[in-house]
């Protein structure tokens, strides 16, 4: 069968039986969400408690493995059951699609009782194997299964930043891609070849290998091809949507604020159709391979309708998703649910305008009005402070030394070059002087390495604090122990704790959290404020992931585009019309090869 012929035939099949399509899909993500992910995040939170670890993060890790064997215990456990659910999952909804395509007429619950069933059969050759496929693999290839349950498996922005700058790494990205895209196609029928006919993994991946044999072009393009008419047909639907209240934001009231209701809630049920016709797709792609599709004489494009319980259910649904999105959809229209966040430049810059951390490119900045000016400090070697971002000033400057290498004075001859222009390397006390000068408030971060004084932290708040408090400026760091003794010996300090991943909910004194956006969350957000908590957004620097964290209600924004930033803020300021508020919705909807789920 082509692939054209696979989508147009498949897609009829979601028509005909769409109820149960989008129960099994919608209704099992719910579940996840609503039920399972909150008892999972309970779980991590107590155990570190146990523990005493506040906070899990690239920079204690190593210390929870080695000091913690306990806790580690736990949570590798806790990991064991997570995907075990994941695996429970996607064998429910394989069933379950098998079932509805070979009219086997089986219930939700017996399939789920099946499923639970097969779950006795789950070697630990299987777990391994399953351990590999989706973390490996599903990160960079989720297209056929998603779930709200490996959300957090991303890899943030800034490290494919990173790794896009070095050539070499980037070749080896590309490369890493291809093959995990290579792997994933010859795998593709390990995990259906196990739960159908219960084959061992060894035999699975053996017969998957020979079914994918010469065939890995065609299952790639069948997978672009329905990415490809399913991203095709979202934009359709929600450029109708938006040009259709365009029309009515024209007519006199109240049709545009009706109309807006109706066009936001018919935009929600459709991603939600979306959702399940995606996955509908994807899975019949691993079923068609052993269960042919029966179609019984059945006219193509007749709707069947969904049985009684399955309306019930659907009717349930409704009402549940219903009265929690009203509400929420009141505020987001009428736009008392928007809070205006605080704009930050990242390392006192804007697009480029002068070298980062200079007191040139602070002083074109400040022209932007910027609400705070990010920058870095670091101790030098006669124990001043220098404002530099890298370790090594190599970079900037072309100098192979660090600070701790050079005195104050020394690396105040230096000069750095950047985005066209060249400026000298400033003093901590030249740039807050100019700084406060210009009634420019900083959000200072303090970076540390194992070179720094013990006495680092106490010399900086006998110099600086009361010039900060004075001045309204603010303190983060990568590092809790600063962070953590900033708190303790000068409390009036306000300090974030700056968090590169949203693994697990801290609790640490810090007063905000500067966290990396692309895995920064709603429930992140609500919660942290819940605790009267901030939260700042880094590095946000294009305009559709300005809005999202607009939407979570972020504190502030830390970008290296601030015009921009502005002017999206503007948008929210103005009150917004409800067509600009539905496109603004539209644009913060995942794509399809996207994370699914915001919590």
């Amino acid at each position: 069968m082509s692939s054209l012929r696979f989508f147009f035939t498949y897609s009829r099949e979601f028509l005909r039986h769409w109820g149960s399509y989008i129960l099994l899909i919608v209704g099992t993500n719910i579940v996840l969400e609503m039920l399972v992910i909150p008892i999972v995040q309970f779980l991590v939170a107590f155990i570190l408690k146990q523990g005493n670890i506040p906070y899990v993060s690239n920079t204690n890790v190593l210390t929870i493995i080695t000091q913690h064997p306990g806790v580690l215990a736990a949570l590798l456990l806790l990991l064991a059951l997570v995907l075990t659910l994941v695996f429970l999952q996607f064998t429910f909804q394989l069933f379950s699609i098998k079932s509805i395509q070979t009219k086997d007429n089986r219930s939700l619950w017996e399939l789920f009782k099946q499923s639970l069933y097969q779950m006795r059969h789950l070697r630990p050759a299987t777990f391994f194997f399953f351990l590999f496929y989706f973390v490996l693999i599903l990160p960079f290839a989720n297209a056929i299964f998603r779930t709200p349950l490996l959300s957090k498996v991303t890899i943030p922005v800034f490290i494919l930043d990173y790794l896009s700058e070095n050539t070499v790494f980037l070749l080896l990205l590309m490369v890493a891609s291809v093959a995990v895209s290579y792997i994933g196609i010859r795998l593709l029928f390990v995990l259906p070849l196990m739960i159908f006919s219960d084959e061992p993994p060894k035999q699975a991946v053996a017969k998957s290998l020979e079914l994918t044999h010469h065939r890995y072009w065609h299952y790639a393009w069948r997978i672009f091809i329905l990415t490809v008419f399913l991203t095709i047909i979202s934009y359709v639907g929600y450029g109708l949507s938006f040009g259709l209240q365009i029309v009515l934001d024209s007519l006199p009231k109240p049709i545009p604020a009706i109309g807006a209701m109706v066009t936001l809630t018919s935009i929600q049920l459709f991603s939600q159709l979306m959702l399940a016709w995606a996955a509908v797709l994807y899975f019949s792609v691993l079923v068609q391979k052993f269960y042919p599709l029966v179609i019984s004489g059945e006219r193509p494009l007749r709707l069947i309708r969904p049985s009684l319980w399955t309306r019930i259910a659907a009717v349930v649904l409704v009402i549940f998703l219903g009265g929690t999105t009203l509400l929420s959809n009141v505020l987001y229209l009428t736009g008392l649910g928007d809070s205006i966040p605080l704009t930050i430049s990242h390392r006192g810059v804007d697009n480029g305008n002068g070298v980062q951390n200079t007191i040139p490119a602070m002083a074109a900045t400040i022209k932007e009005k910027p609400d705070y000016i990010e920058m870095d400090i670091q101790e030098t070697k006669d124990h001043q402070f220098v404002v530099f971002h890298d370790k090594n000033f190599r970079k900037l400057t072309g100098r192979d030394k660090t600070a701790h290498e050079l005195t104050l004075s020394e690396t105040q001859d230096l000069q750095a070059v950047e985005n066209g222009h060249v400026a000298p390397i400033a003093s901590f006390d030249d740039y807050l002087a100019f700084a406060n000068d210009h009634q420019q408030k900083l959000l200072i971060e303090i970076k540390t390495n194992s070179t720094d004084s013990k006495e680092m932290v106490d010399r900086f708040i006998e110099k600086y604090q009361q010039n900060i408090l004075t001045h309204h400026h603010r303190i983060h760091s990568l590092d809790y122990d600063v962070v953590t003794e900033l708190k303790e010996k000068a409390p009036k300090l306000y300090v974030s704790y700056i968090l590169p991943y949203n693994l697990v909910f801290p609790q640490t004194p810090a007063n905000a959290y500067t966290m990396e956006e692309t895995t920064l969350t709603s429930d992140f957000v609500r919660r942290a404020h819940l605790e009267k908590k901030d939260v700042y957004a880094w590095t946000v620097n294009d305009d559709e992931a300005m809005d999202r964290m607009i939407s979570l209600n972020v504190n502030g924004i830390v970008t290296d585009d601030l015009q921009t930033l502005q002017e999206q803020i503007k948008t929210y300021e103005k009150t917004p019309s409800y067509a600009k508020r539905i496109e603004l919705y539209i644009n913060r909807l995942p794509a399809l090869d996207e994370r699914i789920s915001e919590n």
